[in-house]
C-alpha cells in the first residue's frame, strides 16, 4: 500500500527546511574556512568567529532532525515487527510508536515554549560580539514544533494505512 499524499503546505515547508539546512551548512563551512585562513595563513585569529559559528551550527543540527522527521529517516529499530505475521499488525505497531513519539514531542515542544519565554525574558548576549542568544535558543521551540507536526502527520498516515490494509495480508519479508 502507498502512503497517503502529503498536504501542499508541508511540501512548501520541506523546501524551506532544505534551504535553512543548506544556508546553515554553507555558513558553518565559510566561517571555519575564514577562521583557518586568518589563523594559519595570516597569523591573525579573529575573535568571536566561534560565536558566529554557533548560531548556524545549532540551526543545522536541529533542522537536520526536523528533516529526518519530515522524511521519516530517523534511526528506528523495529524489533517487535519481526514477530508480526500480518502487515496490519506491523502498521498497528508503527501507529503506536508514532503516537508515543507524538506525546513525547508535545511535551518537548511545551518545554521548548517555556524555554523560549525564559530566553525572551532574560535576553542573554554572547560574550565577545554581544549577539542575542535568542537567535539560537528560539530554534529549540521551532524545531520541536515542526517535529511534532511531522510526527503527527506520520501517525495519521499509519492509521490510514492500518485502516485500508486487508487483515489477511502477510508481512513482506525483505530479501525474499
Amino acid at each position: 500500500m502507498e502512503e497517503p499524499k502529503r498536504p501542499k503546505p508541508f511540501s512548501i515547508l520541506d523546501r524551506m527546511i532544505d534551504w535553512i539546512n543548506v544556508f546553515s551548512l554553507l555558513s558553518v563551512a565559510l566561517l571555519m574556512f575564514v577562521q583557518v585562513v586568518l589563523r594559519y595563513v595570516f597569523k591573525m585569529p579573529l575573535m568571536g568567529i566561534e560565536e558566529l559559528c554557533y548560531f548556524p551550527t545549532v540551526w543545522l543540527y536541529l533542522f537536520a532532525a526536523v528533516k529526518a522527521s519530515s522524511e521519516r529517516g530517523q534511526l528506528v529499530a523495529r524489533v517487535l515487527e519481526i514477530f508480526c505475521k500480518r502487515q496490519r499488525s506491523a502498521l498497528l505497531l508503527r501507529s503506536i510508536a508514532a503516537l508515543a513519539s507524538s506525546v513525547i514531542l508535545i511535551w518537548l515542544t511545551w518545554w521548548g515554549y517555556d524555554y523560549l519565554k525564559y530566553a525572551l525574558r532574560v535576553q542573554k548576549e554572547t560574550g565577545t560580539l554581544y549577539l542575542p542568544w535568542i537567535f539560537a535558543e528560539a530554534t529549540v521551540f521551532i524545531s520541536m514544533l515542526l517535529m511534532t507536526l511531522y510526527t503527527m502527520l506520520e501517525l495519521r498516515d499509519m492509521l490510514i494505512l492500518y485502516k485500508n490494509t486487508p487483515a489477511s495480508l502477510p508481512v513482506k519479508k525483505e530479501g525474499a
